[in-house]
């Protein structure tokens, strides 16, 4: 019992330790649609995921929102991210796409006056700085910040990049052109922003300039994630951020598809599939379906885990991890399904940015964490 406790423990370490950055995009962004003829009453969509957001389809020009087939607030042909406030935005890892075509990127954030927060961002993959800045790493990004060149150096730069508040309120991550000639990316990646110190700002917003005909073809090339609300996939390798998970029995794989409603308690088919060599040396099988509530500053000061049972939620209870297992000691088989109802809707969860996160252990196996499972 000691071992499988020792195990579980490092396992949800390893829950709560793995570098997480979460989408902006899977956060509803409220796009303007245009105003009737003579008036100035604005009517609002909401679309989540990058591929809904953000499609090059309709009046070329859109601020925002090219899929709703006219634009409230007409640009050059700009991506605005609107404005991420409250407890939506208080993830420590966050990421934003940059897509094929883009010629500048602006984007800043807002906090209290006359105090200190320290964030490391890179483009492609994760940064793998973890550690808050000393003092002197902080006054050196202080003093050296070229803002109006950080894009271009983001972009060519295969390296960490600090950004630190001046403690005047305004906290300005990245600014500037690709370069003078108005060029652009060639293809789309992921910025990665990881906050090192200080408390969560109080909001982000930004605006991506794009080439329309070439950030249209890189947006047609895109391969998109399986979920209801697809972002690009995430192809960059990992950097760090801590936490690692056992592997895997070879040959064994586990999926994740919703099925439930638009509107309905979302609820998930974890379907797994094993060798029968592996069956046969694990008879028995226990899985953990986990919801992590990130900390928000409102009602949670640091992350939250509960643990879903079939005829509930409940929290940890030591010295007993199957206590809280969705399913407990049972029955091997190569095809397996487990299919979790989470109580709340999937815009009740993501208001409030849940996660959910899956692992299991067999008989004689070490435990494996899948990480998060949804949204993916």
């Amino acid at each position: 019992m000691r071992y499988l406790i020792v195990l579980f423990l490092s396992a949800l370490t390893t829950f709560a330790q793995a570098a997480n950055f979460v989408s902006m995009h899977q956060s509803a962004h409220k796009i303007a649609l245009p105003p009737a003829p003579g008036t100035f009453n604005y009517t609002f969509d909401t679309k989540v995921g990058f591929k809904a957001q953000y499609a090059p389809t309709g009046v070329t020009g859109c601020a925002i929102g090219f899929g709703t087939g006219g634009c409230a607030f007409p640009g050059a042909g700009s991506l605005s991210l609107p404005e991420f406030t409250g407890f939506q935005m208080q993830n420590q890892e966050f990421k934003i796409f940059i897509p094929a075509g883009t010629r500048s990127f602006l984007f800043s954030g807002y906090a209290p006056q006359g105090t200190q927060s320290a964030f490391v961002l890179r483009y492609g993959k994760e940064p793998t700085r973890v550690a808050a800045l000393s003092g002197a790493e902080y006054q050196n990004a202080q003093t050296s910040e070229r803002i109006d060149t950080s894009f271009s150096r983001l972009i060519k730069e295969d390296v960490d990049h600090f950004v630190v508040h001046d403690g005047g309120g305004t906290l300005r991550f990245v600014g500037g052109q690709l370069d003078a000639n108005r060029s652009s990316t060639d293809q789309g990646k992921w910025l990665y922003v990881r906050q090192l110190s200080g408390a969560a700002l109080f909001d982000y917003q930004g605006a991506i300039d794009v080439d329309m005909p070439k950030y249209a073809a890189g947006y047609n090339a895109i391969t998109w994630t399986t979920s209801a609300f697809p972002d690009p996939v995430d192809a960059a390798s990992p950097g760090g951020g801590g936490g690692t998970t056992n592997p895997p029995a070879t040959g064994t794989t586990v999926t994740t598809t919703v099925a439930s409603a638009a509107g309905q308690a979302l609820k998930l088919d974890i379907a797994m599939t094993q060798s029968a060599a592996e069956v046969a040396a694990n008879p028995q099988i226990s899985a953990w379906v986990a919801a992590r509530i990130p900390a928000n500053g409102l009602f949670y000061t640091t992350d939250v885990w509960f643990f879903r049972k079939v005829d509930g939620w409940a929290q940890l209870v030591l010295p007993f991890p199957e206590s809280v297992a969705y399913s407990s000691l049972g029955t091997n088989a190569t095809s397996l399904k487990f299919t979790p109802s989470m109580d709340l809707t999937d815009t009740d969860l993501r208001a409030f940015n849940v996660e959910i996160y899956f692992g299991y252990k067999t008989s004689t196996g070490a435990f494996v964490s899948k990480g998060k499972v949804w949204p993916q």
